[in-house]
C-alpha cells in the first residue's frame, strides 16, 4: 500500500501532515514528488505552479527555496493545517519512519541536471538507498541513475504496452500504470520481464480487491486507512 502524496485524502498534500497520517494508516511506502528551485534545493511538490496548494503563487522553478520556505502548504486543505511548510526531500527523509519505502516520483524540469546531481548527494548523504524507489514518466530522467544502483520505475499513463517494454529496457525494477490500464496480461508480462507493478490511483476497496486478483504488487492511494483492511 503506496500513500499518494502520503494519506493526501485526510491532509494537505506532501506535507509532514500527510506523511505522519501515512504512517498511522499503516502504508508500506509514501509516494512524494520530486521538483527542483531555481536556486537547485531539492523539495517535495507536485504541481508546476504553485497556487493550487500554497499562498504563493508563479512557478516552482522560477522560486528560490527561501521563497517557498515561507509559504502556507497547508491552509489550503483545512484551517487546523495553517503553517504547514513545503519540505525539502532531506527533510521528508527524515520524517517518513524507518519501517516504511520512500517512491521519490521525479517530475520533468528545466533544471534536469540540478535535480539529477542534488539527487545523487541527498541520496548518498541520507544513507535511504535501501528504502528508496525512484520513479518518473520521463525515461530520460530515469536513464542517467541506473548506473547509481537506485531502484528504477517508469510510470505509464498511455501506450502501456510500449511503455512496459521501455521499463524493461531501463532495467526498471518496477512498472507504474495508471490502473485502467492495469490488465491481468500486462500485470503477467511485467511480472515475467522481472517487473513488480504498483498501479496508481486506487481509492475504491472493489478495484484494489480486481487488481490483488490479478497480481499486482502494490496500489498507491489517497486513502491508506480506507484500503489498509485488504492486505492478505
Amino acid at each position: 500500500m503506496i500513500a499518494h502524496r502520503g494519506a493526501s485524502a485526510v491532509a494537505p498534500e506532501s506535507t509532514r501532515a500527510a506523511i505522519r497520517e501515512a504512517a498511522r494508516a499503516g502504508a508500506d511506502m509514501v509516494e512524494l514528488d520530486v521538483q527542483v528551485t531555481r536556486d537547485g534545493r531539492l523539495i517535495i511538490f507536485h504541481d508546476d505552479r504553485l497556487e493550487r496548494t500554497t499562498d504563493g503563487s508563479g512557478r516552482v522553478a522560477d522560486a528560490r527555496y527561501s521563497q517557498l520556505a515561507r509559504l502556507d502548504a497547508g491552509s489550503w486543505f483545512h484551517q487546523r493545517f495553517a503553517g504547514e511548510r513545503i519540505l525539502l526531500v532531506s527533510q521528508a527523509i527524515q520524517v517518513v519512519p524507518r519501517r516504511m519505502g520512500i517512491n521519490l516520483e521525479l517530475k520533468r524540469t528545466p533544471h534536469r541536471r540540478a535535480l539529477l546531481r542534488r539527487l545523487r548527494r541527498v541520496v548518498r548523504r541520507g544513507r535511504v538507498v535501501r528504502r528508496l524507489l525512484i520513479s518518473s514518466f520521463d525515461p530520460h530522467l530515469l536513464q542517467p541513475l541506473h548506473a547509481t544502483g537506485l531502484p528504477l520505475a517508469l510510470i505509464c499513463r498511455r501506450a502501456p504496452d510500449a511503455s512496459l517494454q521501455r521499463a524493461i529496457q531501463l532495467r526498471c525494477v518496477a512498472w507504474h500504470p495508471f490502473h485502467a490500464l492495469a490488465t491481468r496480461r500486462r500485470i503477467a508480462q511485467a511480472h515475467d520481464a522481472g517487473l513488480r507493478v504498483h498501479a496508481w490511483t486506487v481509492n475504491s476497496r472493489a478495484r484494489a480487491r480486481q487488481l490483488a486478483r490479478w497480481g499486482v504488487d502494490g496500489v498507491f492511494t489517497n486513502h491508506p486507512a480506507r484500503l489498509g483492511g485488504l492486505r492478505p
